[in-house]
């Protein structure tokens, strides 16, 4: 027999091992350090924290996570699209930083869509729109009448011009014909939303659910397209007839632009592993957060879209920053 015969013989039974591309896919990727761009204590940081403890035992690698807040997201989003794409330095990027404030901006800080390498989406979820358990309003449709019987006088908190937060109630308002006031926080909405300096606002789980069980908040509706697990008895803007409220909090990991396929391929599988420990899944559904699935590209086709969406909904509302 001759060695070419010799040779893919003993490919064909496995006897040389895996091809090149799974080699490239085994190799280790050292110590990686995941940036997030929020301050440690909310919601995508424990859920960051949970999922790189895990991470770390399948890379069998430290993983190392670094907040590094402000601007909405942006210093970290920055920092990780100028770092070498060994996917040795990851973003645990959200909606904030990977959407919105490219769509706010004038001369957005980079191009969400062609600035990173999609790698694994993590979790997706809806808004709760709070106040406080003793205010005049018990559903939306009060909330709406006790607004509109007080323009310009109630308020609402969000983290800073052009958050999340900021654009859903502009949304709200827009959709809804209602006279808000925003009033921008840099320390906790929890805080001013319970002191009464503001009257409602918007967050994503599972940021409410100790106020909501302490019976100190009330949620009056969810956005997206569906109820919550844990709010079952919460309608959705949707059900009642507000339009533009598909807006979902949502959660994943990037690299830079230009990582190897085979790099963002070992990752995307060491986070899915992560993700299935049962511990991990139950520790998110008393969150109330329902973990992704998906590949790569279907991350990378989602960060796309809401782009676009977000782009659209900033037009729409005629916020555009400097």
């Amino acid at each position: 027999m001759s060695l070419l015969r010799l040779l893919l013989a003993a490919f064909a039974l496995g006897l040389l091992g895996p091809a090149a591309p799974a080699l490239a896919q085994s190799e280790p990727v050292g110590p990686v350090k995941v940036l997030i761009g929020f301050p440690p204590g909310g919601p995508p940081d424990l859920v960051l924290r949970k999922i790189s403890a895990r991470l770390a035992e399948q890379l069998g690698s430290s993983v190392t996570v670094e907040n590094r807040p402000g601007a909405s997201g942006v210093i970290a989003a920055s920092a990780v699209a100028r770092s070498a794409p060994d996917g040795r330095t990851l973003l645990f990027g959200v909606a904030a930083n990977l959407a919105v404030a490219p769509a706010s901006s004038k001369t957005p800080p980079y191009d969400a869509t062609k600035a990173f390498s999609p790698i694994a989406e993590v979790a997706r979820g809806p808004y709760v729109l709070l106040v406080r358990s003793d205010a005049p309003a018990t559903t939306f449709g009060e909330f709406v009448a006790w607004a509109k019987a007080n323009p310009g006088k109630l308020n609402y908190a969000s983290p800073g011009n052009a958050s999340v937060h900021h654009i859903a109630i502009e949304i709200l308002k827009l959709s809804s014909g209602l006279d808000l006031v925003h009033v921008p926080y840099r320390t906790s909405l929890y805080a001013p939303l319970l002191a009464g300096q503001v009257q409602v606002m918007f967050d994503s789980l599972p940021g409410p659910l100790p106020y909501l069980e302490d019976g100190k908040l009330r949620a009056l509706a969810v956005t997206g397209t569906r109820r919550l697990s844990r709010l079952p008895a919460v309608p959705t803007l949707a059900e009642l007839g507000v339009k533009d409220m598909d807006l979902n909090s949502w959660w994943g990991f990037v690299g830079p632009a230009g990582m190897p396929p085979a790099r963002v391929s070992q990752l995307h599988a060491a986070i899915r592993q992560a993700m299935a420990d049962p511990e991990l899944g139950a520790t998110m559904a008393s969150w109330g957060i329902e973990l992704s699935a998906g590949s790569s590209d279907d991350f990378g086709r989602y960060i796309a879209h809401e782009n676009a969406r977000w782009k659209a909904q900033v037009s729409r509302i005629g916020l555009t920053l400097e």
